[in-house]
């Protein structure tokens, strides 16, 4: 058993296809996810809130358009992109084109009118709809704020003339700060680009299944000539399928473990002191893709290794799918799946896999990643069994 488990390592680390697909693939994939998020990371500043102004005689008497004026100065952080126009009309044209959010008027009186596009327009919501919806609550609150603030002043004015001479005691009044106590309900940091990062982790770890599916694979009398002269060799069929599956595993493990390292240096990835809860489910994500690659590499079917290979590519292309890694649409049809059918995101091992390391991330509590470590071994546990079936009954008899 030693030296069947010697020699498959140094089979697998030297056979190309098992070092593109399970170490280097990985690392590329991962090296492109960190250029598209990088900059979505890098930006910690909110866009202006495009806004149209009516900017006519009664706009310029309101007290109002000092307001905005002084929203719009900011250089550094400006809260409004103000757009100046002659007429209300060519700020509705404006509006309904989509090129601003809202619009700003005066009345006779100097009162400031908001003027925004219908919630049933079709001018926003064919775009980024949530975008939309937060500059529009936005532009409502800075209006409405003028107009309590202009409130109060007139009141204190009017009972209590002498607070003027305070003047931090207005500034208090019209403070609208309140303290607030940052919590974290989650272990780390939720950041919405880790989860592709997680579901990357989950399809290496099914490419990873190819280690044990091309190992299996030789071992069987009829698809090559050493499986055929270790079919009539006196060591036993399942000696040589654990000393293999032994070798496969240690392999599959240390590739993903070295894919997970870089994953976390390139994608800035912290999992906050659990990264030996990491390499754990490193460990039990290659024991299952192992067992699994065992059991399609045993499969009694007819075309050799690149049939076998071939069935392990597009499963795990296709599983891959409603585990969400080919961008936000999957995503969306994960969470969709997730939410209509649970039971799914522990069948599917690419979902169960990216659960794994999600848990680890999010949770507190460790029970989450324990059944999913669980789960791991039971699945990889009947994939053992039913590959080792297989595999008995290929004997050199049968070619």
């Amino acid at each position: 058993m030693w030296t069947t488990f010697k020699i498959t390592v140094k089979t697998a680390v030297r056979t190309p296809s098992i070092i593109i697909w399970t170490l280097l693939f990985p690392i590329v994939l991962a090296t492109v996810f960190n250029f598209m998020f990088e900059a979505l990371r890098a930006k910690d500043y909110v866009d202006p809130v495009p806004v149209a102004v009516v900017a006519d005689d009664a706009w310029d008497d309101s007290p109002f358009s000092e307001v905005v004026d002084e929203l719009a100065r900011d250089e550094d952080e400006p809260l409004l992109a103000v757009q100046t126009v002659s007429s209300e009309d060519e700020a509705r044209e404006l509006l309904m084109s989509g090129a601003v959010d809202g619009v700003y008027a005066a009345d006779e009186a100097g009162e400031p009118r908001v003027l925004l596009a219908p919630e049933t327009s079709s001018v926003h919501t064919s775009g980024d709809n949530a975008t939309y919806e937060v500059n529009r609550s936005i532009l409502e609150v800075v209006a409405s704020s003028y107009l309590q603030n202009r409130a109060l002043i007139e009141h204190v004015a009017a009972e209590n003339p002498l607070l003027f001479t305070d003047p931090d005691a207005i500034e208090r009044a019209l403070s609208q700060t309140v303290p607030v106590n940052e919590i974290s309900l989650t272990h780390s940091q939720p950041d919405m680009t880790v989860r592709f990062y997680y579901a990357l982790l989950g399809m290496a770890s099914l490419f990873a299944a190819q280690v044990a599916e091309g190992m299996v694979c030789r071992l069987q009398p009829t698809t090559s000539d050493l499986g055929a002269r270790r079919s009539i060799s006196g060591t036993s069929r399942i000696r040589l399928l654990i000393a293999t599956l032994a070798a496969c595993w240690l392999v599959s493990t240390a590739f993903l473990g070295i894919a997970l390292l870089y994953i976390c240096i390139a994608g800035n990835i912290d999992f906050a002191g659990r990264e030996p809860l990491c390499l754990l489910g490193i460990v039990a994500a290659s024991l299952f893709s192992t067992c699994l690659g065992a059991l399609i590499g045993a499969l009694p079917i007819k075309g050799g290794a690149d049939a076998r290979s071939g069935i392990l590519t597009m499963l795990t292309c296709l599983l891959s799918v409603p585990a969400g890694l080919y961008g936000e649409p999957t995503m969306e049809l994960a969470d969709s799946i997730a939410r209509a059918c649970p039971a799914a995101m522990w069948i599917n091992p690419v979902s169960l896999i990216r659960d794994v390391f999600y848990s680890v991330y999010y949770y507190d509590a460790l029970e989450p990643f324990a059944m999913r470590i669980l789960m791991c071994a039971g699945l990889a546990v009947v994939a053992f069994a039913v590959s080792a079936a297989f595999f008995r009954r290929q004997r050199y008899e049968h070619l």
